[in-house]
């Protein structure tokens, strides 16, 4: 199979990093959270002239591409690129590297969304008590860190919905996980 064609190579990207899914899963998170717009952001750097951040920005995009595996996006970023740096404007056919784009953060959303809960587990988690679910969630937000599992921001919501902790002490915890400064939240967690 032609790599070049490739939007999600999840095999390269283990590879790239000794094998390490959930940390692959973590940076695939953080490439589409930073890039999701740059179709956005590219245009108003040309719009305002400011050619070499526009470029900075289309480099920078194509080594991480290059690096996760995401194949297809590398190859296209690169005319932009290009034209960017040599021409000062957008190629014509920047309209299919905006689809591609799109495409590829469609792609990494779905390869790495959570499984969906099952009716049966809804309505189980329903009847258990409200301490029970309290118990249960911070034992498993206990075990996701420990693990330095990627932890979506619903699942970190419903964890901590469950366990009912303060305003103040639920911030802190989202903001490590945000940082991925798992230690720093497993601490504000245990911390009574």
């Amino acid at each position: 199979m032609d790599k070049s064609t490739t939007l999600v190579d999840l095999e390269f990207g283990m590879s790239q990093l000794s094998g390490n899914k959930k940390l692959l899963f973590t940076l695939l998170g953080k490439f589409t959270d930073e890039y999701r717009n740059l179709d956005a952001n590219l245009q108003a750097l040309m719009e305002k002239e400011q050619y070499d951040d526009a470029y900075s920005l289309m480099h920078t995009l194509k080594g991480v591409t290059g690096n996760l595996g995401l194949f297809a996006l590398h190859n296209d970023s690169k005319q932009i690129e290009s034209a960017i740096r040599n021409e000062q404007q957008l190629p014509d056919n920047y309209p299919q590297f905006v689809a591609l784009l799109n495409d590829t953060v469609a792609e990494i959303d779905s390869v790495t969304a959570e499984p969906a809960v099952s009716e049966t587990q809804t309505n189980v988690t329903n009847n258990v008590t409200n301490s029970a679910a309290a118990e249960r969630a911070e034992k498993q937000l206990v075990a996701a860190l420990k693990a330095s599992e990627f932890i979506s921001q619903t699942t970190l919501d419903d964890w901590l919905n469950a366990m009912n902790l303060s305003d103040e002490k639920r911030a802190a915890i989202i903001e490590a996980v945000d940082e991925l400064d798992y230690e720093e939240a497993l601490a504000t967690l245990v911390v009574k």
